[in-house]
């Protein structure tokens, strides 16, 4: 039997493990995961080495083994609405071009920086990020920055001087009335429902 090689799954709440089966789908290119009461996914993700876009979203997981990102053609990644805290110690740079992190708990993403090298969409949005890292400039690649619904309180201005970089999101973030006056005038963009500062 030959498996498609989408595979999109929307699980019950009742599902309380990873849907281990799906390792046995060497073939798939395409994995979407959407639901489920599982906290553990399995480093043998490794042996789905023909996927390009994967998507595990809604889940109970709050950490995600280092091995997915290190699929050799891996180009494609949303994690949106999960539980993490942190992204994995990795040790080689992704080919990941699109990372979707928005609706976590990331506290901080810079260590994980420079293996992002190729990212050109970059989703970060309602964590509780704090500041932007100033090795941020290692995403030279970068094209699309949703930094929503955070706990930014300053931007570094260096963001205006990537030369990619074509929208930039900061909404619903806590600035001062003077740094919100700052971003717009600087980095030239409309703040409209930014978090006032208490």
């Amino acid at each position: 039997m030959r498996f498609e090689k989408k595979v999109a799954l929307r699980l019950s709440a009742n599902t309380t493990q990873f849907p281990i089966e799906i390792l046995n789908m060497w073939d798939i290119t395409d994995l979407e995961i959407i639901g489920g009461n599982f906290t553990y996914f399995p480093e043998d993700i490794t042996i789905l080495r023909n996927l390009k876009h994967l998507s595990l979203i809604s889940t109970k997981i709050s950490s995600i083994p280092k091995e997915i990102f290190e699929l050799p053609n891996l180009t494609y990644l949303s994690l949106k609405n999960n539980r993490l805290s942190e992204l994995p110690h990795l040790t080689q740079k992704t080919k990941l071009t699109t990372l979707i992190l928005g609706r976590n708990y990331l506290t901080s993403i810079e260590k994980a920086l420079p293996f992002f090298a190729e990212v050109r969409t970059l989703d970060l949005s309602h964590n509780l990020l704090d500041s932007i890292p100033s090795n941020f400039h290692l995403l030279e690649n970068l094209q699309r920055l949703n930094f929503d619904a955070n706990k930014l309180h300053t931007i570094p201005l260096f963001l205006k001087d990537m030369n990619y970089l074509t929208h930039l999101s900061l909404e619903n973030n806590p600035f001062s009335s003077a740094e919100k006056s700052r971003i717009e005038r600087e980095l030239k963009i409309n703040l409209t429902n930014t978090t006032p500062e208490y």
